[in-house]
């Protein structure tokens, strides 16, 4: 990110020390107030990133990476991580919830490299966009206005009319250029030159600067994240790239300045990437139409008040069913009540009444994938709540979600 910084990894849920076993207090107020101004766009508490504890940083349930002049920090899912395998975890999430295409090897590739998690995706990106700049960059009609000593397209009468009196040889034209001034142009050139300055590797630095020269011609846009996009044939190539590029610029652009401390910050609330994560996969290998996310269909009360949203509704033969997604480390046994929340079941019951659901499932992260279900029967009802595990490491690609995606519906888990 800025040269000769200092690097630091550490589970989510854990700490940081500040002091002489650990970082400055100086790094420590960066990082602090950077993490502040990440908490407000992603709209969790002030202190819902990182927390300040006694000669220490202690971190939340957001992962990702958080940076400041001289230091950053990368906070990962605080998983069971027997094989390494914890950044790569993150990344195949991230690159599902996000539509980046990854194969898996890229994935494992790109999770054992010795850089932090914000290098890697200005790594990925990069690569990208040369890639595609080999066969030139996009081009398009841009309407354009100048004042010309002969008409060139339509005449704009009214404003020769209004500046006549101030030259009278020149003509108001109206017309259009093919000119690589495009929007898409304009988000790409932006976003190589904000994340050169937080590029670690030398190797990575000059990539990025050779490739801003291929964009020399193009101006820098003012608000990259506002450039309208129009998706066609000749520019869906970039497409993939375009993901990219508003990731990056999204953790650089918005909001990342508190007070006079500047940062940098690609953060992911855990419980909302997890839900994101789980529900594509299902609408991915269940039958189309089937899966819904955060309906809203019903309320707690008649006249309104206090909407029902499941994380997820599976439509199936015996009628809905219920999925909600908890990134929640149920340790072991899974059977204890006290390691569930009270108010999780008490939202279930509701969503089943309401929804008439044939089941309500509670999804868990877990290391076990082999084992059973915990399932407990509601007070005075026929409806059971289950409490299902998925072991993010071992279920990778479709055909181990479409074989837990079965075992949901049919309750097939012997």
């Amino acid at each position: 990110m800025w040269p000769g910084r200092h690097h630091y990894t550490v589970p989510e849920w854990s700490f940081l020390p500040v002091g002489p076993e650990g970082i400055t207090e100086l790094q420590a107020e960066q990082l602090h107030l950077a993490a502040i101004s990440a908490a407000r766009r992603l709209g969790v508490p002030e202190n819902g990133v990182l927390a300040r504890g006694f000669r220490r940083l202690e971190t939340r349930q957001v992962c990702g990476i958080i940076a400041a002049p001289g230091i950053s920090l990368e906070i990962l899912p605080k998983l069971k991580d027997d094989d390494g395998a914890l950044r790569a975890t993150l990344i195949r999430m991230l690159t599902l919830a996000f539509d980046v295409p990854l194969s898996e090897g890229q994935i494992t590739g790109l999770s054992t490299q010795d850089n932090d998690l914000l290098e890697v995706f200005i790594d990925l990106f990069v690569t990208r966009l040369a890639q595609q700049v080999q066969t030139g960059l996009m081009r398009a009609y841009v309407p354009k206005e100048e004042l010309l000593p002969k008409l060139r397209g339509n005449l704009d009468l009214r404003q020769q009319i209004l500046r006549r009196a101030i030259d009278p040889s020149r003509l108001h034209c109206r017309f259009e250029e093919f000119s690589e001034n495009t929007p898409l142009n304009r988000l790409f050139k932006t976003c190589l030159l904000h994340v050169g300055s937080f590029a670690r590797t030398e190797p990575l630095r000059r990539r990025i600067t050779s490739l801003t020269e291929r964009f020399a011609g193009i101006p820098q846009s003012r608000a990259p994240l506002k450039e309208r996009i129009v998706w066609n044939r000749l520019n869906e190539r970039f497409r993939d790239t375009h993901t990219l590029a508003r990731m990056l610029l999204e953790a650089v652009w918005q909001n990342t300045t508190y007070g006079t401390f500047t940062g940098v910050a690609l953060l992911f609330p855990m419980n909302l990437l997890f839900e994101r994560y789980v529900s594509r996969w299902l609408q991915r290998v269940l039958p189309a139409g089937t899966v819904s996310v955060q309906r809203r269909t019903y309320t707690l009360l008649q006249h309104g008040a206090y909407p029902l949203i499941p994380d997820i509704v599976i439509e199936t033969d015996a009628g809905p069913l219920i999925v909600d997604t908890k990134w929640k480390d149920l340790g072991d046994p899974i059977g204890s009540v006290s390691k569930v929340s009270q108010a999780d079941l008490y939202q279930l019951a509701s969503y089943g009444a309401v929804y008439d659901a044939s089941r309500v499932i509670l999804l868990y992260p877990g290391t076990a994938q082999d084992r059973q279900p915990t399932v407990w029967q509601y007070t005075a009802t026929d409806r059971q709540i289950e409490i299902w595990l998925v072991d993010l490491r071992a279920t990778q690609n479709r055909k181990d979600w479409e074989m837990l995606a079965r075992q949901l519906v049919t309750q097939n888990y012997k």
